[in-house]
């Protein structure tokens, strides 16, 4: 199979941004000079095969001299991957998730690059299921009423997108903003799946030819394709495929694992109840909806309560309708027969028109038509599918009949209201038991106070309550308790009830003893099934299955739960014993160290683990591999992606496309990969016959035994209850007990993508599509972007304006980085800044620059860079990029900037050296997010020979700590400073009087203090001696101090027991030393501070003598005696200097 050309229409990322930001054409420059970068260098890495990566070959370590343990150890390496990418990723809200959770892994990859390890990084394509036929088929059929072009349409044709919203969920192969143009047929409602291809920029007259389901198989990949490595994706493109039968490969992998399943007794056939889409004809799984992909099927024991006395609104509808001897139940669903003992009422809904559906010749039931629909496919109703209904008639009419309540203490029970009943759960029919339901009690209580509003008779409804279940917080009449002590006054306080539903039940249930009928004695959770059971022998009770919410198939239908012969998974409480070896996999029980990164996710693993039973594994309609032993099914979409990371391994061996029609580099025939070469590849079996090269069976193998374990999967928090479960699933059954050294490493859980803060949709116009993004922003900015958005499993946020002002910070960046390292004039012996800058302007003077010994700013610049280097190589180890970013980037821009105004504004210049140790560590540390920006610095500015790509990250010296002392002294006192201006102006601005004019000439004050002051050291000594090891008693400790300086004394004190109890050494909080000249340090700032803070002409510093009263003043070198000092140098303190400002 071959590709497609691709229209250009398709490539214009209109179609994927709505109502997002507009950049006009003319501030484009600075994009398209970064994007020009980035297309040189995504075609170079692919030149220079920089992501193809190799298991160490067999020559190098035969397989005999070393194991695949040692070898990982001697070779480091990392496997990582992101979700194949599925078809209808374009037509639906996909993005949302995917560009997040692909840069997660995207950024994962080049760190562990950069750590030094062999990385393997693939990319596949997922065609299997229902969606792509579905949406062929439509347009086959639209072709049949509008013509192959779609000529015949008329904008009449449109449905209202108003009737159309209230409609079941949509398809999700459709959304209502189609792209706005010149074509009516284009700017449309996009009712027809035709309009929708228009949407994405394909041409009308392209259309056509996806009306063959194959046909989207060639088309989309290479889109996807494109759009990865426009964004600088690291990826091996030669271990690419795609699932179907159209790869005969992979669809003999697929085949090789659905026999080995079979073969282990994981797949089993027989009748069960699933989700199914009677218009399709067959079970509807999870990627075969567009609405509901996580409903499961939940079941119900339905009480068969026999009519014995109709109301007379009742007896005049029936009447003539259904014969006189026939047996008519009133079908009640209910959760928990175990409590039918204590059945007091029927309850209906007044409000919902129910009907009578005859279930065979003589009985019938009362129910809802969702219900009967249901039924209907159950085996119920003597017909599949047909659920014939008598009459319908509203809930209303039978308030006041009387029903059979079988097992009930009271035999027979009048119907009678309750409006909170759904007609979308259940039967509509519910059975009232007031001891242990607070719904029912509530109603109950209502109904006897109320009875001539409801219009029943006060006689229908009895208080007199029948306790069935003792507990041991609420008694026995756990459901009164609840109501009385939660204040509930009204079925109309559904947030109480539910909440006292929910104790209620898991209290009852867990905790409960039953206390009246045949199990006394017995814990529920025992006594219930046996009740159930009861209750189905005896012909009083059926099993109902339904939905748990709304499930809507690719081709619009509202799906049932179905009673079928299939073929399924065995996962669950069907094979406990499988289900418990994943969970202690999860739980790192066997020693595999499996990591979740966050405890939010592994709770999430462990509940889906809970409640996920079995699953189909087949279905009729769609694309994908044949069940091998009945070729009439097909495996379904979610379980030939279960293992396929292993197929990556070794995917480059047997073909060089993603069809499987172009060789790979061992000419495999597909026939030569019998069960046992698949088995003997991946480490199932030690010994296999084949025809195959031994040489390429061992090549193969070490692939395979080199790469795996998977090291992590990144994937949407979506994926939890489905994709990622079935993928721990079939992990463990593979190589758990053969080679558990096998099973995945990590899950790395991602949220959603938010865009400017709200959710992203097509629906409401706030969307913006991967290459949408590429384009307006460049990949750079959008990665940046992407990592600003935030790490996690809560969702992150895309901001534009984000992306949009990276464009500029690295277009500049790069600007000034090619000037100072490519036009830099380095200052020759004897040559002072100053006036060399001044001889040769207009030359930028960040281009003159120093060499030999290194002063005051360059150490502390060395130092900061040190510092920041290695806090980002710390949070890119802990995936924290976001993090990595404000370090790695915008710190490491400020440490930059302070460099320059320092060294300048001291008529010193940067030195040479230090200029190019911040370039060089500035791309390795903006390599991971920013890869081509980082290569285009280390290739065509610094003039390495080869790609950054390659590079580890470099080792960092220790920091300093007493220039890591005075880089935070400066800091404080800075910012010390700009908040006393910033002060003074806001005065100003209100018209308030300010002690002097920040808008004029000024001069500025730093009082210093050599020694602390007397009370603080009484203080210390206290505490030193107080101070148990442990904690600090500051009541006992105040008995000890001086009465009139304990007022500023206990602040001081708390300070002391805050980091003494957080474990900081005790010499670190006793023995207060600077480690540097703090008078030296402001010396160093005072011509920086000149510069930086507006119309500040003078600056001195003055030494305050003990007790503050006078002090020496330092100025321009000078040292002169001041006598009398202001109030703010009383203030001061040795580390924590006061200001204060005056005007000349």
């Amino acid at each position: 199979m071959s590709t497609v050309n691709i229209p250009e229409e398709v490539m214009d990322s209109n179609h994927g941004s709505h109502g997002t930001m507009k950049i006009e054409n003319a501030g484009t420059e600075k994009r398209d000079v970064l994007q020009a970068t980035e297309r040189k260098y995504q075609q170079l890495w692919q030149d220079e095969k920089v992501f193809e990566s190799d298991a160490p070959s067999c020559s190098e370590y035969p397989p005999e001299s070393i194991t695949p343990e040692e070898l990982r150890a001697k070779v480091p390496k990392f496997f990582g991957m992101f979700q194949v990418r599925q078809f209808l990723d374009y037509l639906a809200d996909s993005d949302k998730v995917l560009w997040h959770i692909l840069s997660k892994m995207e950024f994962g990859n080049r760190v562990a690059r950069a750590q030094g390890k062999r990385t393997l990084y693939p990319q596949g394509y997922h065609g299997t299921g229902m969606p792509i036929k579905a949406c062929a088929d439509k347009l086959v059929n639209e072709m049949k009423m509008f013509g192959k072009d779609f000529e015949g349409w008329e904008e009449t044709d449109v449905i209202d997108e108003e009737v159309i919203s209230t409609k079941a969920k949509e398809d999700v192969t459709k959304f209502s903003n189609a792209k706005k143009s010149k074509a009516a047929l284009k700017s449309a409602k996009t009712k027809y799946q035709f309009q929708v291809m228009l949407s994405l920029g394909i041409p009308q007259s392209e259309i056509h030819k996806f009306g063959d389901a194959h046909y989207w198989l060639k088309f989309f990949p290479q889109l996807w394709r494109q759009h990865l490595i426009e964004l600088g994706c690291s990826i091996d493109w030669r271990r690419s495929f795609i699932t179907t039968d159209v790869n005969p490969y992979y669809d003999s992998f697929i085949r090789w694992q659905m026999r080995r399943l079979k073969t282990l007794g994981k797949i089993q056939f027989g009748k069960r109840y699933t989700i199914y889409s009677p218009k399709d004809a067959q079970p509807c799984l999870g990627h075969d909806r567009s609405s509901g992909e996580t409903v499961a099927v939940q079941e119900y024991t339905v009480m068969k309560c026999k009519v014995t006395q109709w109301t007379e609104k009742a007896q005049q509808i029936l009447s003539g309708k259904i014969p006189e001897n026939a047996n008519i139940y009133m079908a009640a669903a209910t959760l928990r027969p175990e409590t039918v003992y204590g059945q007091s009422n029927l309850f209906v809904s007044p409000e919902i028109v129910y009907g009578i559906f005859q279930i065979s010749d003589n009985d019938y039931f009362f129910m809802t038509d969702r219900a009967a629909r249901n039924m209907a496919f159950q085996g119920i109703f003597p017909n599949w599918g047909v659920f014939p209904k008598v009459v319908g008639l509203k809930g209303f009419d039978v308030i006041g009949s009387k029903v059979d309540a079988p097992m009930s203490h009271q035999k027979s029970v009048y119907v009678v209201p309750m409006d909170t009943i759904k007609e979308a759960k259940g039967t509509g029919v519910v059975i009232s038991v007031p001891s242990d339901s607070p719904d029912d009690y509530a109603m109950t209580v209502e109904l006897s106070k109320k009875a001539e509003f409801y219009k029943i008779k006060p006689e229908w409804v009895s208080l007199d309550i029948l306790p069935i279940i003792e507990t041991p917080v609420y008694g026995n009449l756990i459901a009164p308790t609840l109501v009385k002590q939660m204040k509930i006054n009204s079925p109309k306080d559904v947030k109480q009830l539910a909440e006292a539903k929910e104790q209620a039940y898991k209290l009852g249930y867990y905790q409960g003893i039953m206390i009246y009928g045949e199990f006394i004695g017995q814990p529920v959770q025992e006594a219930k099934s046996l009740v159930r059971q009861q209750l189905l022998d005896s012909g009083d009770a059926i099993v109902y299955c339904e939905p748990d919410g709304l499930a809507i198939s690719r081709s619009g239908d509202e799906c049932v739960a179905a009673y079928l012969n299939q073929w399924f998974l065995t996962y669950g409480k069907v094979d406990e014993a499988w289900r418990d070896d994943v969970l202690g996999h999860v739980r790192g029980e066997d020693g595999q160290n499996f990591n979740t990164f966050t405890t939010a996710t592994k709770h999430a693993i462990e509940q889906s683990l809970g409640w996920l039973t079995q699953w189909s594994v087949t279905r009729q309609y769609g694309l994908g591999t044949k069940l091998p032993w009945d070729t009439s099914e097909l495996v379904e979409g979610l379980s030939d992606s279960t293992i396929y990371m292993a197929y990556y391994t070794i995917a480059h061996y047997l073909h060089s496309d993603i069809f499987g029609t172009q060789p790979g580099i061992a000419s495999i025939k597909v026939s030569q990969m019998t069960d046992e070469v698949w088995d003997y590849i991946f480490a199932l079996s030690t010994e296999v016959k084949s025809d195959i090269d031994r040489d390429t069976l061992e090549g193969m193998r070490r692939e395979f035994t080199y790469w795996y374990p998977l090291d992590v999967r990144v994937s949407g928090k979506d994926l939890i209850n489905n994709h990622l479960m079935f993928f721990l699933y079939t992990h463990q059954a593979f190589w758990g007990k053969v080679a558990p050294e096998y099973l995945p490493k990590a899950i790395r859980m991602n949220g959603h993508l938010t865009l400017n803060g709200e959710k992203m949709s097509k629906s409401t116009g706030n969307f913006l599509t991967l290459d949408a993004a590429i384009k307006k922003f460049g990949a750079d900015a959008t990665r940046i972007a992407l990592a600003e958005g935030g790490d996690g499993v809560e969702d992150a946020n895309f901001e534009e304006t984000v992306a949009n002002a990276i464009i500029l910070k690295l277009f500049e960046l790069r600007k000034w980085i090619e000037e100072v390292i490519l036009e830099v004039r380095l200052l020759k012996e004897g040559e002072e800044y100053s006036k060399v800058r001044e001889l040769e302007k207009p030359k930028p003077s960040d281009t003159f620059q120093r060499q030999g010994p290194k002063l005051f700013w360059d150490e502390l610049f060395e130092n900061e860079l040190n510092i920041l280097a290695q806090d980002t190589i710390q949070q890119f180890n802990e995936t924290n990029y976001k993090s990595a970013l404000k370090s790695g980037f915008y710190d490491f821009t400020t440490a930059r900037d302070t460099y320059r105004v320092s060294t300048t504004s001291s008529s010193l210049g940067m030195h040479h050296d230090l200029v190019r140790r911040y370039v060089e560590l500035q791309a390795l540390m903006l390599n991971i997010i920013a890869p081509h920006w980082a290569d285009n610095i280390w290739r065509e500015v610094l003039k390495h020979p080869s790609t950054i790509q390659n590079v580890t990250f470099p080792q960092i010296s220790e920091a300093n700590i007493s220039l890591t002392a005075i880089s935070n002294y400066i800091r404080s006192v800075s910012a010390s400073i700009g908040a006393a201006e910033g002060a003074q102006q806001k005065k100003l601005a209100k018209g308030k009087t300010t002690h002097y004019d920040p808008n004029q000439a000024k001069r500025l004050t730093i009082f210093v203090a050599k020694s602390w002051p007397a009370w603080q050291s009484k203080c210390i000594d206290l505490v030193r001696i107080m101070f148990d090891g442990i904690s600090l008693d500051v009541k006992e400790l105040g008995k000890k101090m001086d009465k009139a300086e304990m007022k500023k004394a206990m602040p001081f004190v708390q300070v002391l027991k805050r980091k003494l109890e957080s474990g900081e050494p005790k010499d670190a909080v006793f023995d207060r030393v600077l480690s540097f000249d703090e008078v030296e340090v402001l010396r160093e700032m005072v011509a920086g501070l000149t510069t930086t803070v507006p119309k500040l002409k003078q600056v001195s510093i003055v030494v305050v003598d003990e007790g503050a009263k006078t002090g020496v003043k330092i100025e321009a070198g000078k040292e002169e005696k001041v006598e009398a000092l202001p109030q703010a140098a009383a203030t001061a303190e040795p580390g924590s200097p006061t200001f204060e400002f005056t005007n000349l």
